[in-house]
Order: structure tokens, then sequence, then C-alpha cells
């Protein structure tokens, strides 16, 4: 059903200070297209309304006793299962109606084309500097933290390199495409996913899990092992694949001694890494 001018400035004069469901009620229409409406419109409610105060006050009286269910950890739940995951073709097909609603209908709320101003973009520099100054120590670890710990559960911890001569790029591997930082990663990969095939280990993911140095505040305050290890006996053990050591890695990997001595890391290095090529690469599927 089409919006008339009358239907239009009803929503200006009333929704601020009535609401959704009042406009949806007079207007014979569903409290999704009221939303959807105003949004294009840049309505808002008023805050100073008696309406929203009183909505603010009984939404608040309705939680008072009750326990909302943890909905991060069901999504997760969900996600880990498999049914939040779309394809690309089905990513392409979003992306293709979106493009084709905004183009037809406007932004939603109305910045299609619209860009930051100069001014404005130092302006928000400014304040991002000023903010992280301020921000006190712990407060800047738990951000770190958090925004590391998601960059791995996306996948894209490890930013794209191009023209390096370790081949970095993503690789699908066991149904589980992720970035690896050289071919020996992506070989390791491989040979573990071999053996999970043959039942000598239960699993393995691929930086999976982040240990955190708590008390060091410059240097390396974290590591992320390359791989994880879970045996048939459902014990657990961590493997690195280095090729050369540098002077970061040698420091994570005494740090990982000190604050975690009963976790089991294993190197690989360049001679192991060898020794399984040479006996193993021309039984693995895919190997580079």
């Amino acid at each position: 059903m089409a919006w008339t001018n009358e239907d239009i400035q009803f929503l200006i004069t009333h929704y601020p200070s009535k609401g959704r469901n009042f406009c949806a009620e007079k207007l014979n229409r569903s409290a999704a297209s009221i939303r959807q409406k105003t949004s294009c419109l840049g309505l808002y409610q008023d805050r100073n309304s008696d309406f929203f105060k009183d909505w603010q006050y009984r939404a608040a009286k309705s939680k008072i006793g009750k326990k909302r269910p943890d909905q991060a950890e069901v999504i997760k739940k969900i996600h880990s299962e498999g049914k939040l995951i779309k394809t690309h073709d089905q990513c392409k097909a979003i992306s293709v109606r979106s493009k084709k609603w905004i183009k037809e209908n406007g932004h939603p709320k109305g910045m299609l084309g619209k860009k930051h101003t100069n001014e404005f973009k130092v302006a928000q520099s400014v304040r991002s500097l000023l903010n992280w100054e301020k921000m006190p120590e712990e407060k800047r670890m738990a951000r770190n933290k958090k925004i590391m710990q998601t960059r791995i559960s996306n996948g894209n911890y490890a930013p794209k390199r191009n023209g390096c001569t370790w081949k970095a790029g993503w690789r699908e591997i066991g149904i589980k495409k992720k970035y690896y930082r050289s071919r020996w990663e992506a070989n390791y990969a491989r040979y573990l996913e071999w053996l999970k095939s043959l039942g000598e280990i239960k699993d393995w993911a691929h930086e999976s899990e982040v240990f955190w140095f708590d008390g060091i505040k410059r240097g390396c305050v974290s590591y992320l092992p390359d791989f994880k290890v879970t045996n048939n006996d459902n014990s657990v053990e961590f493997h690195e694949v280095k090729g050369w050591m540098d002077a970061a890695s040698k420091t994570k990997l005494n740090r990982m001694k000190k604050y975690y001595p009963n976790l089991k890391l294993i190197l690989i290095d360049q001679k192991i890494y060898k020794d399984i090529a040479a006996k193993l690469s021309r039984l693995i599927h895919g190997w580079e």
C-alpha cells in the first residue's frame, strides 16, 4: 500500500510523541512498515515526551526479577553448528538484492553517496587519539584482547600480504578455509588432516587459541600458536611451524614456558618439516 502525503504528515506529527504502535493502529499498517518509513524519514521518538518516559518505565519494570538468555552464546552455538554460514552465492544474492532496494528506495538513513568532510575526519582523529590516551591501561589491554579474539574467530587475524616469498594466502584444507602465513604452514595443515583421516589424531585447528601474558605491557603480550592438536585420548598440544627463529618468536616461546609451564608446545623446525616433506609429501593430497 503506497504512502500518501497525509500518511507521511501523520507520522511526522504523531510518531515522535506517541510512538510506533499508535501510528500503526491509526494508519492500519504493520509495525514493521512504520519502523521502515520513519527510518527513511529520519524520525525519532521524543525522549522528553510522556509516551517515551512511560515506555521506558514499563520496559524496565517488566525486566525486574527476570533473567535474559545469553543471546551471544546462543548465536555462537548456532554458528558453530553451521546454521548461519552462508555460501558465496547466497552472499552475492543478498548483495544484489540490497543494492537494488537502495537504488529504488534510497538509503534507509538517507546517507547514500554522502562522505565525511576532511574537517570532520581530522576532528574525529583528534578525538580518537585523546580517548586512547585517557584510557586506563587495563581497559586498553582488554580492548586489544577483544579485537584479537574477534579477528581469530572470523579467520582474518593475519592480514593478506602480497609479494612475499613464503606464499601466504587463503587455502581450504579439510573443509576449513583459513589464511595461512606460509606454504609450510599450509602443508603442515595438510599433514595434520592426513593424520586425522588415518585416525592418528582426533582433530586439529589452525590459530584457534590465544595465550596472554598478564602483567606484560610492552613487547610480546600474547602468543597465538599455529596449530592446536587434539589427540585420540583427548589430550591437547600446540604445534608451532618455524623455518627460522627471530627475536620476537624467541621471546614468545620463553614467556610461554614461564606463564604456561604445563602446556605442551612442540616446535616444528626446519629439520622436522623437511623430514615430513621427504617421507610423506607424495602421499598427502595438495602438498605444495
